[in-house]
């Protein structure tokens, strides 16, 4: 495509070939040589080509007369700007970082949730549990029109807010949520924006949901929400029995992720039931559960830029399994294999409240948050293990209180300080009974007894204070700054049993715990920034000392380490073209581990397991070198990513496990250990026009070696798993969608030194869904997941769960009628095998069969 003057070549023309009805079925731009190629095998007869440019005469021509390499030239045209009335826009729009999906173009009449709608975005993916991720990338913050109303406990809203409200789904690359840092320091973040529409910013809007059905369901939920410039608000009301896990909505996605930046690592639960996993389903097939939820959020922004924020929530759940499984152990000599069947059941209440105050302007930041966080949970079992019947009671509660003062103000002359405290205290205690009494010959000289009573807690204190001043200008930006921090454990826990009606301690030296465990940290952090068009490079040096103490009277231990630290982190990103990225990056992490590894006396964790240490500080240091492409072709709606990434960890000590036919036993012995691990993944999204859906193919690859110490034998090993997950939702017909989701994933787990021990599985699971709209208001929709799963010596599985799903919407009232039949094929139970290193597990789980519910859904 020409000039039709000069002669020189017209790049970003848009090119469309249009239908006997205006329509377009296919478009292209021109890249910067003028030339476009668009592959058209349809009939030709009342097509048109059209060319449209800013600055040129439009040219359109008959389909029919267009020929291989035809050069098509354009006249100028002055164009005098007045009003302009915008009648359709493209459906994805990239402006600098910011990149915009047009929602009311990607949603089909099936959706609800601006969720739905997301999961079908070239480039965009979100999880069952409601986590997002944009190439490749898990987002960083959440926003509604602005605001971060929800923090990272986001799925609330993708899964409640009406796509209808948002106009814009915003992408915001290299995101900065700081305004005062904001081109000041260097930033991958990824963050998402739903612009809400000016409509349904003017009055609130709430929802209620009454849904009953068989066998005894029911399913009900109230919610009322509103986004305005001054006030937001997301409040909701549910309970169901239907196997809907409201637990979700309350947990926060990056907790863990923040705690681990700050330098602690929160204790895990240390007791358990026994040793079931979860299935490879979606949970509303296994969860037998009665649950009620609250869920409150609520936003003000004040005057001077002043915002106030609550977000409550409260969670009561009971609910219940039934279980059983094989386990086999393998060593070159021996198989080591137990059996278990499990009755179990679950009741838990989680409470958490998290008031904040903050200011974000360009000028200065502050902001102050605080959380209190309950969990108390009592669970029950019935445990055959190896012909042998347990009785199992677990009790434990969680509370903890947090808090967060950042302040950042730029100074007059460009400098910016940066202040942070944070503190976190929480306690977890736990116990755990078992009838009758277990380990005998360990705990009672080989008298049989009837019960075993393992009883601990594990408070911990956390405090770090940190200051910076930062130097945004020059060719180099510089940033340096100091923190302290300290961290406080304590580890208490005995074991009695009870024999003949009587409660006394265990008959074993190493039977109690009372350890305390200290932490501190003195850094000295200097970073260094440089940027030059679309290359940006950034180098952080901290640097500082730390000492570790840790003592038990009990055992005579009076414990010390000191360690000089110096953590490099290098990165790397270069914008490549105009909106394709390429990032490097390299750090080197030590990691010391907390009191779960140097506590001396014996710890039952469930029935068949008890654990202790011989070994000092677990101290692991981890060299990581990561590489990640990231195409993106705004115009013609295609994302690709590709990412590799290589580490080294080098551990202090190895983890012995030893296992036979009653018990399981695991020691931190001082054995060191090297793990080098490969992960390879390449993605690719696009929208496809005359389709009218998106079509996703991802790829992944992960290698790993370590070794394992294991019934007193050292095994080397190597697992291998690769996965290939296509998905695409498309218009088959005008009332006919279809939309399919697969996930295939092969696992090789083999010993390095005995080539003939080798375990591999291949599982396939996929899932088809076929929505029709017979009339107006009306979808009918069917659904099929398939489950393949086929192992080396075992025979293979396979299922398939078919669902049906039926709606009319009232549009005078306002109001849907649904009714939902899950599980037709009424499956009652689903097997299961899994593999990993020296160990295969089978496993049958109960499901909960076929159901049906009826639900009413109205605007209040």
């Amino acid at each position: 495509m020409v000039d039709s003057k000069t002669g020189r070549a017209i790049p970003s023309a848009s090119v469309r070939i249009t239908s006997a009805d205006s329509k377009v079925v296919a478009f292209k731009g021109t890249d910067r040589t003028g030339a476009f190629h668009i592959p058209f095998a349809k009939d030709r007869a009342g097509h048109k080509l059209e060319v449209h440019h800013l600055g040129y005469k439009k040219y359109s021509i008959s389909l029919q007369d267009v020929v291989d390499n035809f050069v098509i030239s354009l006249e100028e045209q002055a164009i005098l700007l007045e009003d302009v009335e915008v009648k359709s826009k493209p459906m994805i729009r990239r402006l600098g970082d910011t990149l915009a999906y047009d929602v009311g173009q990607f949603a089909q009449e099936e959706d609800r949730s601006i969720g739905d709608v997301i999961k079908r975005l070239p480039g965009m993916e979100i999880t069952e549990a409601g986590r997002i991720k944009y190439q490749g990338k898990e987002i960083s913050n959440f926003y509604i029109d602005g605001d971060d109303l929800l923090d990272d406990r986001y799925a609330l809203g993708t899964r409640t807010i009406p796509h209808k409200m948002v106009k814009d789904i915003q992408v915001l690359n290299n995101h900065e949520h700081l305004k005062v840092l904001k081109n000041k320091r260097f930033t991958d973040q990824v963050a998402v924006n739903l612009v809400i529409k000016a409509d349904a910013m003017l009055k609130a809007t709430a929802e209620a949901k009454i849904g009953a059905g068989l066998p005894r369901q029911y399913d009900a939920e109230v919610n009322n929400m509103l986004f305005n410039k001054k006030y937001k608000m997301l409040n909701v009301l549910s309970g169901n029995n239907t196997g809907i896990d409201l637990s979700n909505e309350l947990i926060g996605y990056s907790r863990e992720n923040t705690l681990a930046r700050l330098g602690t690592m929160p204790i895990n639960n240390l007791l358990s039931l026994g040793t079931v996993g979860v299935p490879p389903l979606a949970k509303q097939h296994y969860f037998f559960n009665n649950s009620g939820a609250i869920n409150t959020n609520n936003l003000f922004n004040l005057k001077r830029n002043w915002q106030l924020k609550s977000n409550i929530q409260g969670l009561y759940n009971r609910s219940n399994q039934n279980f059983s499984g094989q386990t086999d152990f393998f060593t070159p000599t021996e198989t080591v294999s137990f059996y278990e069947t499990q009755k179990s059941e679950l009741e838990e209440f989680i409470a958490a409240i998290r008031l904040s105050a903050n200011k974000n302007v360009d000028k200065k930041f502050i902001s102050n948050a605080l959380s209190l966080e309950y969990e108390k949970e009592n669970d029950w079992a019935s445990i055959r293990s190896n012909e042998q019947e347990i009785g199992v009671t677990r009790q434990h509660q969680i509370r903890g209180i947090s808090n967060q003062l950042e302040y950042v103000p730029a100074l007059a002359n460009g400098k910016v300080i940066q202040l942070n405290w944070f503190f976190n205290y929480g306690s977890k205690p736990q116990a755990l009974k078992l009838q009758p009494g277990v380990f005998p010959a360990i705990l009672n000289e080989g008298i049989a007894y009837e019960e075993t009573i393992q009883r601990l807690d594990v408070p911990n204190f956390f405090t770090r204070l940190s200051s910076g001043y930062r130097l945004p200008t020059g060719e180099i930006t510089q940033y340096y700054g100091v923190n302290i921090s300290r961290e406080s454990q304590q580890l208490s826990s005995h074991i009695e049993i009870e024999q003949n009606g009587l409660r006394r301690s265990a008959l074993l030296d190493s039977a109690i715990n009372a350890m305390g465990w200290q932490r501190s940290q003195y850094m000295a952090h200097a970073e260094y920034g440089w940027k030059k068009k679309r290359l940006e490079l950034v180098l952080s040096l901290p640097f500082g000392y730390q000492r570790t103490t840790y003592n038990d009277p009990n055992y005579g231990l009076d414990e010390s380490q000191g360690r000089w630290l110096l953590l490099p982190n290098f990165r790397m990103k270069y914008q490549a073209w105009r909106e394709d990225e390429v990032d490097f990056g390299y750090n080197f992490t030590n990691n010391f581990g907390n009191i779960q590894d140097v506590y001396r006396g014996v710890i039952i964790h469930n029935y068949r397991s008890l654990s202790q240490n011989t070994a000092e500080i677990n101290e692991s240091n981890t060299h990581t070198v990561s590489f990640n492409y990231r195409l993106n072709r705004t115009f013609d709606m295609f994302f690709s990513h590709v990412g590799l990434q290589y580490s080294k960890q080098r551990r202090a000590a190895m983890l012995s496990q030893f296992v036979n036919n009653d018990i399981t036993q695991t020691v931190l012995l001082p054995l060191p250990n090297d793990v080098h691990s490969y992960n390879a993944q390449v993605g690719v999204d696009k929208y496809v026009i005359p389709l009218s859906g998106t079509l996703k193919l991802k790829a992944t690859w992960a290698y790993t070696e370590f070794q394992q110490l294991f019934n007193d034998a050292l095994l080397p090993f190597q697992n291998t798993s690769y996965a290939l997950e296509p998905q695409l939702t498309i218009k088959l017909w005008k009332r006919i969608d279809f939309a399919y989701q697969g996930s295939l994933q092969w696992s090789v787990s083999k010993q390095r030194d005995f080539p003939d021990f080798e375990n591999s599985i291949f599982s396939a699971t996929q899932q088809v869904g076929v929505p029709f709209y017979p009339f107006k208001g009306a979808l009918l929709r069917v659904s099929g997941r398939h489950l393949y799963t086929r192992q080396s010596v075992q025979s293979y599985f396979n299922y398939l769960f078919i669902d049906s799903f039926a709606r009319y919407r009232i549009a005078k009232w306002k109001t849907d009628l649904a009714l939902q039949i899950t599980n037709l094929a009424n499956i009652k139970t689903f097997q299961t095998y899994s593999i990993s290193s020296n160990q295969q597990a089978q496993n049958n789980y109960e499901l909960r069969g076929r159901m049906a519910i009826l639900k009413v859904i109205f605007a209040l």
